[in-house]
């Protein structure tokens, strides 16, 4: 009985020791920003709910042999307003597909911004993190029953 009662005690304290005295590890820091753009004087209206891009095109590549097919998808999103946009996909399996878009607005923090919306022709769902100092765009969509998650980058090209 004694033994199991010294177990109990012995085997949390013997742990405790071992993880309190591991070396610290530190997270890799995130990569410099990429032609220092400053979201605040790029938009108009309310900064929690415009992005900094009204007025201009932006170019999204997603690389090579996404779930949409073997080659290149890539497009371009202008923004028209803060809630209407225009998308147009210039490389993949749809290239030549366009279409005006509502969508909503959440800031996240300084240049990284949450877009949301419903694609009329193809019926997809889409909400797309949209950062303006990495110039990085990742994109979870939902097309029918699938569920697809890609990234890739996010440049200005007007």
């Amino acid at each position: 009985m004694r033994a199991f009662r010294l177990a109990c005690v012995a085997l949390p304290f013997t742990l405790a020791m071992l993880t309190t005295t591991a070396p610290a590890v530190q997270a890799d820091p995130s990569p410099a920003p990429r032609q220092g753009v400053k979201c605040e004087k790029h938009g108009q209206g309310d900064p929690a709910t415009t992005v900094p891009a009204i007025g201009q095109t932006w170019a999204l590549n997603y690389g090579d042999n996404t779930p949409f097919g073997p080659g290149p998808f890539a497009g371009t999103i202008a923004f028209h307003s803060a809630t209407e946009a225009t998308l147009v996909v210039t490389a993949g399996t749809n290239a030549g597909l366009t279409q005006e878009i509502t969508f909503k607005t959440t800031r996240l923090r300084e240049c990284l911004y949450s877009l949301t919306w419903h694609e009329p022709i193809t019926g997809s769902y889409v909400t797309q993190a949209q950062d303006y100092t990495l110039h990085r765009v990742h994109s979870s969509i939902v097309l029918g029953t699938q569920f697809i998650q890609i990234s890739g980058t996010f440049l200005r090209v007007e």
